[in-house]
């Protein structure tokens, strides 16, 4: 649920997307920071996927002027070198990031969840081909290459907070209603200590830990990857071989 501050400000930005009024205030700003126009960012041009017709081509349009402009003001004034790492100045580039994100991938998005919760910012994708938007949005985002047949994909649900302590997990069923679990998590001080239970084999994957686990109740079998900065988790109702096979294909 969003906060009356980003209810204000999505408004605000709404309320400049449909005049032209912004534009006086863009240039003037600018002016006083030597500037004649914003300089581009190409990300910004990026192609996009076909919109909704002509109204949302120039909606679009305004809204990466705007995006633009924001990021200059940034740029120009030497906001991002106050960043450093204490808890104020993550959060807000945590919240310059997240803005930045929206504004990349159509800005006031309808077709993904994007939300503000009390374990950071969300994102959930119900769509395969969108796992590229968690990508961008997640740069550790791991991408399945080996999914066993029979299997399709589920959703990714992404959480991440400002201090970057991230989980990433993706899910598979097929018709039967079985389900392959890929969970992707940012070790930190709070979660480094994990205890793994009813282990059957250990052993090192390069420098990778791998724990291998079956639950004779469930029939789901589990393989554990730990490394110095991040575990993932998979299970299915597979042995281990293929286990293992999805995570040595993770990329």
């Amino acid at each position: 649920m969003k906060t009356d501050a980003e209810r204000k400000f999505n408004a605000r930005v709404k309320s400049m997307v449909e005049n032209t009024d912004y534009e006086d205030a863009m240039n003037n700003k600018l002016k006083e920071a030597g500037l004649d126009k914003a300089p581009e960012f190409d990300f910004l041009n990026e192609e996009k996927a076909p919109r909704r017709g002509k109204g949302s081509d120039i909606r679009n349009s305004r809204l990466l002027k705007i995006a633009g402009f924001i990021l200059a003001v940034f740029v120009v004034s030497g906001a991002m070198n106050i960043f450093s790492n204490t808890d104020f100045a993550l959060a807000s580039k945590f919240r310059f990031d997240n803005f930045m994100f929206s504004v990349k991938n159509g800005f006031l998005i309808s077709d993904i969840q994007f939300e503000t919760t009390s374990l950071g910012k969300e994102l959930l994708l119900e769509s395969e081909e969108q796992i590229s938007i968690g990508k961008n949005y997640l740069k550790e985002l791991k991408i399945p290459g080996f999914i066993p047949d029979g299997y399709k994909f589920g959703y990714l649900h992404i959480v991440n907070n400002p201090r970057n302590e991230y989980t990433a997990t993706y899910t598979y069923g097929n018709d039967l209603g079985d389900v392959i679990v890929i969970k992707q998590e940012k070790l930190s001080e709070y979660n480094r200590d994990y205890n793994v239970f009813g282990i059957n084999n250990d052993f090192y994957f390069g420098n990778v830990r791998i724990f291998y686990t079956s639950d004779i109740v469930s029939e789901y079998n589990s393989v554990y990857a730990f490394s110095e900065f991040e575990r993932v988790h998979i299970s299915g109702l597979f042995e281990h071989a293929v286990l293992l096979s999805i995570y040595e294909m993770l990329k």
